[in-house]
């Protein structure tokens, strides 16, 4: 494990931004291209359903750096239900500080501190097919759920994977392999920015024209993702129920500024409440409530057992929805416009402005 006092993290801070991490050992990593490579964990039988997770989620690491400690979330490229192990796969980040420093420093052996699996970024229980679109590391997620989806069902899946190049390619070997055994079911088409161009409307149209009565999972860099849900949108397919998307962020340095991102009812900024209303797995929860708390520990000090990750603002596994008051997230680096005007907030960011306030998770 990188040393928390070599990199001038003191033992409070340590002991405080790991508190609901594991320790979990690398057991092995694979080079899967010239920048980009998966590292194994070794999963102790009394973690196994602390680690079990769904088709599509990520593991957060929680890595000491020069004084301080910086949270990054990594999607799962194995599947739960045909990978007997937990992998990650990390591509390199030009002036990516972890990226970097996990490509080039990370052994077998060592350790790192993780939160255990979160993320929406999953796949369904629904029977239609599938389209799923990834961009460069952004297959992370995708062949998780697409090795998922082809051994628990019989739905159709196309799948569009851009890169810059072809020596860009992230588990090529394996995807082609996929195909072969599911000749009819799995369709493939490969982009490439070097010989094709950057990936493109009509591209999109022709991967899901024929079909637009599926889901549709995205990942990937920005200008990639604007493109899709671009086309999505001129094709009539709208709703957070059939697009499933997940984004690249780079998340605030802890103690760095960032700009608070206010979202409210009807309620107007009139001071702290004593208590506020959570609904959690169908119940309703009054929470007592103190100044300067985040919802979520307000909930978690309650006794509630709310989800959560990172606690930075970027994974979007806290989200819930403000049905009543006004609160005030110091930071947003994951919901959308979109999801802010539905009502959607960060709980572990979300501080109470109102007297009133009422939050609810989905179930």
């Amino acid at each position: 494990m990188i040393d928390p006092k070599s990199a001038g993290v003191s033992d409070s801070d340590w002991a405080e931004a790991t508190a609901n991490c594991f320790e979990l050992r690398v057991s092995k990593i694979v080079e899967e291209i010239p920048d980009a490579r998966s590292i194994v964990f070794e999963i102790p039988d009394d973690l196994t359903r602390a680690f079990g997770y769904e088709a599509g989620q990520f593991l957060s690491f929680k890595i000491p750096y020069e004084g301080k400690v910086l949270t990054r979330s990594y999607s799962l490229a194995s599947s739960p239900v045909t990978d007997g192990e937990h992998k990650v796969t990390v591509k390199r980040v030009e002036d990516g500080r972890i990226s970097n420093l996990l490509n080039t420093r990370l052994e077998v052996g060592d350790t790192l501190m993780v939160v255990p699996p979160g993320g929406l970024f999953v796949l369904g229980a629904e029977r239609r097919g599938i389209a799923l679109f990834a961009g460069g590391s952004g297959i992370t997620p995708v062949i998780s759920i697409l090795k998922t989806a082809l051994a628990i069902g019989d739905r159709s899946i196309a799948l569009l994977y851009a890169n810059r190049d072809r020596r860009s390619v992230i588990f090529q070997q394996e995807i082609d392999e996929l195909v072969q055994a599911n000749s009819g079911r799995l369709r493939v088409r490969y982009s490439f920015d070097d010989s094709d161009g950057f990936l493109s409307a009509e591209a999109v149209r022709e991967i899901v024209a024929s079909d637009l009565e599926r889901d549709f999972y995205l990942c990937g860099p920005g200008p990639f993702m604007d493109v899709i849900e671009h086309a999505l949108a001129d094709l009539g397919v709208n709703g957070r129920g059939k697009i499933h998307v997940e984004r690249f962020v780079s998340p605030h340095d802890p103690g760095d500024d960032a700009v608070p991102v206010e979202v409210a009812t009807d309620a107007v900024p009139d001071g702290t409440p004593e208590s506020i209303t959570v609904v959690l797995d169908g119940k309703t929860h009054e929470v007592p409530y103190r100044e300067g708390d985040s919802v979520l520990a307000a909930a978690r000090r309650a006794g509630l057992d709310p989800p959560f990750s990172c606690e930075e603002g970027y994974c979007s596994c806290c989200m819930a929805k403000l049905a009543e008051g006004d609160v005030k997230m110091t930071v947003n680096d994951c919901l959308t416009p979109n999801l802010l005007a539905e009502g959607w907030v960060l709980t572990c960011q979300s501080r109470c402005q109102s007297r009133k306030v009422r939050l609810e998770y989905p179930d």
